[in-house]
């Protein structure tokens, strides 16, 4: 059998390519530090679930204003119909609001301050426009506040994020 000299000098016996490497390795000591970091890990997530505010279906505060918001829109006349529940989504620089339950979907725009502002016009029956207009304004990371103005009713409006 014919060899070349490169085989017989780096590999002389068969089969045993890479094992001794291999063996070294994994006998090697790993020392304390690895052991210790797993532990602190375990030990850290056992206070609170880590997953629980991802889970909650609450949105949460990624980006400004950005995301579903939930909350009282009460009449200030009764006459206005009862207190319903608005959500409004916020985008990067628009959104939608929903006042009453489906029936009414305000689109409107974000100032760079934080103002919302946007209204709604549809022509009823006999061809006379019917508008209603939504102002607010964050008055913190965790809330909006406004006005919802159609006619003669005005509505307090209070958005949490949700």
């Amino acid at each position: 059998m014919v060899t070349s000299p490169l085989y017989q000098n780096g590999h002389r016996e068969m089969g045993q390519m890479g094992k001794r490497i291999l063996i070294k390795f994994l006998r090697a000591p790993t020392g304390w530090l690895p052991a210790c970091a797993l532990l602190a890990l375990l030990a850290s997530g056992c206070g609170t679930d880590l997953a629980e505010k991802l889970q909650s279906g609450k949105v949460l505060p990624w980006d400004g204003l950005q995301g579903r918001w939930v909350g009282s829109v009460i009449p200030v006349d009764a006459s206005c119909g009862p207190t319903t529940r608005g959500v409004a989504t916020i985008g990067g620089s628009d959104f939608g609001f929903d006042p009453f339950q489906s029936t009414v979907v305000i689109q409107g725009s974000i100032n760079p301050d934080g103002h919302l502002g946007g209204s709604f016009v549809r022509q009823v029956a006999n061809h006379q426009p019917i508008s209603i207009s939504f102002n607010a304004m964050a008055s913190d990371a965790e809330t909006i506040t406004g006005d919802l103005v159609s006619g003669r009713c005005h509505w307090l409006v209070s958005l949490h994020r949700g």
